[in-house]
């Protein structure tokens, strides 16, 4: 793997004071956009300048990179620690630098010093950008446009308990209520993050000026008298056909705490009145919607990378997650990202967790670190990497076994982007 020169001598590297030194930097990374000011509010109380970095020149910012603390669900556990990262750029005149690699490096090699998060997770703008620092493709979510004429359910889920009932609401009054599907839901599906605070009221955020041209955010509950078993977030965008009304019906989130109030909603959402086509750019890839479409195929899933992950320490990251088979495996990691995982690791999972050491035992299989970050979360598979010439198998049987192992359901998803 090739990485560019380390940045010459002209640039520093410090913390920043707060959000307004990443604006310039970030606008011009993306093309000139300025974002609204409640969207620049709410990036200015999630940063938090003491985890995050900047590369500058003669006293300017020119390069930029946010750490958020953040508590996410590892297969087989509750919410862990891991880092975030993110509005990762560079200035158009300082590109080909080695600006970002450095901001990567420099920001990882403090956690291994540190013992801090043995993981780092971020979103890629550009899929081939973050694998050459060992970030792999851990999560994978699928996007979806039902069409009028695809509107028919199979069976609903009958249910225990009392009848739900429909009440739609704004975010704003429905946090309490999006609060505690959240958590209910918080340890079941890898990739999850504990949401409370600021990056609830982000999730529920709706500036008008980032609306494009779409009706107000709005928010579906699903309860049954008794508590809320479930939300959706969405908003229309009118159109119209032949002088009928189609209006695009967006569903921004989806969360129910069982199988009969999330069918409910998807129902109540197929339903909405003026509704044409039902559109959800990122659910999870094994969506139970997918089964309760009576024609799926009309709904046009297409699958896309989501969240990327990275093993800041190839032992410490390996042993706070869970795995499904008991297996004994040695892994041969080459990460000349962070040279103190390269060698080879000894990994055991069993019911009562999993331990990884150092090792100078004959290694079962060969892999970077990149695909290490693309199974953390229980959505990659060993046998499709080694497939793909990714993963070499030492000993036969290795690859069976490390497939069965590392893999989690449901698959790892996350709604947030950071």
């Amino acid at each position: 793997m090739h990485f560019p020169s380390p940045p010459s001598p002209d640039y520093d590297f410090r913390p920043p004071e707060d959000w307004s030194e990443f604006t310039e930097v970030v606008s011009l990374a993306y093309g000139g956009y300025d974002h609204s000011p409640e969207h620049r509010a709410t990036a200015a109380e999630l940063l938090e300048p003491k985890r995050s970095l900047l590369a500058c020149t003669a006293g300017r910012p020119c390069a930029t990179l946010a750490g958020y603390s953040l508590d996410m669900t590892l297969p087989g556990t509750g919410p862990r620690p891991v880092l975030g990262l993110g509005y990762i750029a560079v200035s158009p005149a300082h590109r080909r630098r080695g600006l970002m690699r450095e901001l990567i490096r420099r920001t990882l090699a403090d956690l291994h010093t540190t013992r801090a998060e043995p993981v780092a997770v971020l979103n890629s703008t550009e899929p081939d950008i973050y694998g050459r620092f060992g970030f792999g493709a851990a999560s994978h979510a699928v996007s979806l446009a039902i069409p009028v004429e695809a509107r028919e359910l199979t069976e609903m889920p009958a249910g225990d308990g009392p009848p739900l009932t429909l009440e739609v609401a704004s975010p704003a009054e429905s946090e309490a209520a999006v609060a505690a599907v959240c958590r209910a839901g918080l340890a079941e599906r890898p990739g999850t993050l504990r949401r409370e605070g600021a990056w609830l009221r982000r999730s529920l955020a709706d500036p008008p000026a980032d609306r494009g041209g779409a009706g107000r955010l709005l928010c579906m509950l699903a309860t049954d008298g008794t508590a809320v078993r479930g939300y959706a977030l969405y908003r229309l965008t009118a159109g119209w056909t032949r002088s009928y009304p189609r209006f695009t019906v967006s569903v921004r989130e989806l969360c129910a705490t069982d199988p009969a109030a999330y069918a409910f909603l998807w129902r109540a959402l197929l339903d909405v009145d003026l509704g044409g086509t039902v559109v959800a750019e990122a659910r999870p890839v094994d969506d139970p919607v997918l089964a309760l479409l009576a024609d799926p195929r009309s709904a046009a899933p297409t699958v896309r990378d989501q969240l990327y992950a990275r093993a800041v320490d190839v032992d410490r990251a390996l042993a706070g997650r869970g795995y499904a088979a008991e297996a004994e495996l040695v892994l041969e990691v080459s990460d000349p990202l962070c040279p103190w995982n390269e060698g080879r690791w000894r990994l055991i999972t069993g019911p009562a967790g999993a331990d990884c050491v150092r090792t100078h035992a004959a290694a079962d299989l060969a892999l970077t670190a990149r695909e290490l970050g693309a199974v953390l979360l229980g959505g990659g598979s060993f046998a499709q990497l080694a497939l793909a010439g990714r993963v070499t198998e030492l000993r036969p049987g290795a690859v069976r076994a490390a497939t069965v192992a590392f893999r989690h359901d449901p698959a790892p998803y996350c709604p947030v982007v950071f």
